[in-house]
């Protein structure tokens, strides 16, 4: 049967074309740089342009969303949407510890942005999974 490919020559011709796949630690090390601090992970990989978009973007946005004095979810709520707020603001990374280190609160839920200040801090959290799910796929060769 010359004329005929079988499913397992395609496996064996697509094991022969794809890259070796990095250590689990150095993707494991690199995700987890990649959430503390947005854009190291594409630093790492070497995608230096952006790494330097990510990070400023997320900062930026980081820091509008404190500006706008939006509010910090916590786990202790009875409300899903609060715990998932909750989540969404620690994927920033070390930035949201950090603001808690030096003495931010939470916004004030009647001051006028605040609403606009919470989704800008989500926001930042969301877009940083994003990058390190793409920090994910460069590492792993999936992505050019």
């Amino acid at each position: 049967m010359a004329g005929k490919v079988t499913a397992e020559d395609r496996a064996a011709e697509k094991t022969k074309a794809s890259p070796n796949r990095p250590p689990t630690t150095t993707l494991v090390r690199l995700c987890l740089a990649a959430w503390l601090i947005p854009g190291l992970g594409h630093w790492l990989v070497g995608r230096r342009w952006r790494a330097l978009i990510l990070f400023a973007s997320i900062t930026i946005m980081f820091a509008l969303g404190l500006a706008m004095q939006g509010q910090i979810f916590s786990t202790g709520s009875a409300s899903y949407l609060e715990v998932l707020g909750h989540y969404g603001e620690l994927c920033v990374g070390l930035a949201m510890p950090a603001a808690k280190f030096f003495g931010y609160a939470g916004g004030d839920p009647f001051f006028v942005s605040s609403d606009f200040g919470t989704a800008y801090l989500v926001a930042a959290g969301m877009l940083n999974t994003l990058a390190v799910l793409d920090c994910f796929d460069i590492a792993m060769r999936r992505k050019v």
